[in-house]
């Protein structure tokens, strides 16, 4: 009876494993079931996350092709930039974020950022330091949307042109970093659970020198914001133009102050103007030679004059002295330039057909308008 139960029980696990090789079949003996569950979200959900921030040199596109830096224009922590110092030649840079959402990055609405004017006025020179008010002192520049970059181009840009290059230029969020962000295998970039947006700007070359506050603001579909503040430094540059390369005196009479008048055209090269075109104010310095005209009893026998605008008083000079100009001029600003000479004593010999010498001008920077207290 024994052999007989065994003999069936041989006889139906044979017939099992043929009917499992014959349907191609696997035996599954464990329970590989889940469950799930949610709970409906009446908060609005949660809040966008702006995990780093950064400036750098732009443009970050050519067409549709994103083709970032991840540079700045020196190696200090954060972003420095350096303007033209040349008449309407511009600035670009760029505004670049790294950004999540605990609730998926499909949940971001939009990504912008916002820059603010360094503390200082952007006036008249005319005006009194103290009535200055209105434009720049820390107010919003512009509000720039942020573009999302692809996973790849987002990774390049950040893990590896910024990282390995110039990795003191981001601002961190708290409790994040590289690695996290950048982890190859559990990063959120390559997760695709956060990704870059990176947006153009332009500085103007005569937007002011100083310390610009840059807010990163990610925005997700309920209205809520994320944001995280940095800064980059506008740095200062001191620049003119002047629409002369010559001051011709013409017929000059001995003991006789004769003056050359400049206008605001600058287009008109026999009336001397000049033109700030750095991002500080600037005051105008001046030194010119003897002209030939030597000295009696070691005192020279022509003096100068100069000065910029026809508000001032004329500054005297005496030949190979420096002397700096009142009247600084402001960002951007055009005035005249006026000199004068006044000569005491001809030499003994003309050098035929007249004098010669050089003027040489130069400029410092003056410190910027202060805003109202």
């Amino acid at each position: 009876m024994r052999t007989k139960n065994i003999k069936k029980l041989v006889a139906f696990c044979l017939t099992m494993s043929v009917s499992l090789w014959m349907f191609g079949g696997s035996f599954v003996i464990a329970n590989n079931t889940a469950d799930t569950s949610l709970v409906r979200d009446t908060s609005g959900g949660a809040t966008p996350i702006v995990k780093a921030k950064w400036e750098m040199n732009g443009p970050s596109w050519s067409g549709t092709a994103f083709i970032g830096t991840g540079t700045d224009d020196t190696t200090a922590v954060g972003a420095q930039f350096l303007p033209s110092g040349q008449y309407q030649v511009n600035k670009d840079i760029s505004l670049c974020a790294v950004v999540t959402d605990p609730d998926g990055l499909a949940d971001i609405d939009a990504v912008y950022a916002d820059v603010f004017y360094p503390d200082v006025a952007l006036g008249d020179s005319h005006i009194p330091l103290n009535d200055q008010s209105g434009l720049g002192c820390e107010e919003l520049m512009q509000e720039d949307t942020l573009k999302r970059l692809s996973m790849d181009d987002g990774i390049e840009l950040f893990c590896n042109k910024v990282r390995n290059n110039n990795n003191n230029l981001p601002t961190f969020n708290t409790n994040y970093n590289y690695d996290e962000i950048c982890n190859p295998e559990t990063g959120e970039l390559v997760k695709m659970t956060a990704a870059v947006y990176c947006g153009d700007k332009t500085i103007s070359y005569e937007d002011p020198s100083g310390e610009y506050k840059v807010l990163a603001v990610a925005q997700d579909k309920n209205g809520l914001q994320g944001t995280l503040e940095n800064h980059f430094d506008y740095l200062p540059v001191v620049a003119f133009d002047k629409d002369f390369t010559a001051v011709n005196y013409g017929n000059v009479k001995l003991n006789t102050h004769k003056i050359i008048s400049g206008d605001i055209d600058f287009s008109t090269s026999d009336k001397p103007t000049v033109r700030n075109v750095g991002n500080t104010r600037i005051s105008i310095k001046v030194m010119q030679d003897d002209m030939g005209l030597g000295m009696t009893d070691g005192i020279y026998n022509v003096r100068y004059d100069g000065r910029v605008g026809s508000d001032a008083g004329f500054v005297n000079y005496v030949p190979y002295q420096t002397k700096t100009l009142p009247l600084a001029l402001d960002l951007s600003e055009m005035n005249e330039m006026d000199f004068s000479i006044d000569i005491s004593k001809f030499p003994p010999t003309d050098p035929g057909p007249g004098y010669t010498g050089t003027m040489t001008l130069s400029a410092q920077s003056a410190p910027h308008l202060s805003c109202e207290i």
